[in-house]
C-alpha cells in the first residue's frame, strides 16, 4: 500500500493551490483594485456571474457569513455597482442585481486577475489546463450540491472558446 504524503495527496494540493491563489489575487486586488476590498471584488465578480440571486443563496456560494456579504454588497451598493431590490415571493428577501457600472469596473479589474493567471500557470502548457479544468470541473460536479453552481463540462455556444481556465470578463 502506498503512504500517503501531506504534500502532494489531491486534498492538500488543492487546498494549498487554492489558498495560495487567493492570497495572489488578495494582494493585487489590495495593491490596485481602484479602491474596491478583495472581498467586495470577489462579490461583485459573483453578483455578475448569477445576477438575481437571494443575499442568502449568495453569501452561502460565496461560503461566507451573511453579515459580510451585507457590509460588501452596502459598500458596493453606495459606489452603484449592485442594486437590492425586494424578492417578490418574499418580501423579507432581498434579491441582488449587479449595474451597468459593475460590468464596466469588471473590465477594468480584468488585466488584474489576467495577472494573477499568468503567473499562477507560467511553464503550464494550453493542453495541460484545458485537461486541469476539465479535471476540476468533474471533482466539482462529484461533490456540489447544488445543480445551480455547477458549469457545464462542455464550451457553451456563448463563449465558444476552449475551457483555458483564464479569467473571462
Amino acid at each position: 500500500m502506498t503512504a500517503l504524503s501531506s504534500g502532494n495527496s489531491l486534498a492538500f494540493l488543492l487546498s494549498d493551490d487554492a489558498r495560495l491563489y487567493r492570497k495572489a489575487f488578495e494582494k493585487t486586488v489590495s495593491e490596485n483594485g481602484f479602491g474596491l476590498t478583495p472581498g467586495e471584488v470577489r462579490t461583485l465578480a459573483q453578483t455578475l456571474r448569477n445576477p438575481g440571486l437571494r443575499q442568502a443563496v449568495l453569501a452561502e456560494r460565496m461560503g461566507i457569513e451573511p453579515m459580510t456579504l451585507s457590509a460588501y454588497l452596502d459598500r458596493l451598493e453606495s459606489r452603484n455597482l449592485i442594486e437590492r431590490e425586494t424578492d417578490k415571493n418574499d418580501r423579507r428577501a432581498k434579491i441582488v442585481q449587479p449595474t451597468e457600472q459593475a460590468h464596466t469596473v469588471l473590465q477594468q479589474l480584468a488585466p488584474l486577475f489576467q495577472r494573477v493567471y499568468d503567473e499562477a500557470t507560467r511553464g503550464v502548457s494550453p493542453e495541460m489546463m484545458q485537461s486541469c479544468v476539465k479535471v476540476l470541473m468533474t471533482i466539482r460536479q462529484n461533490l456540489a450540491n447544488d445543480p445551480d453552481v455547477l458549469g457545464s463540462l462542455e464550451p457553451s455556444e456563448t463563449a465558444p472558446q476552449p475551457m483555458t481556465g483564464r479569467p473571462q470578463w
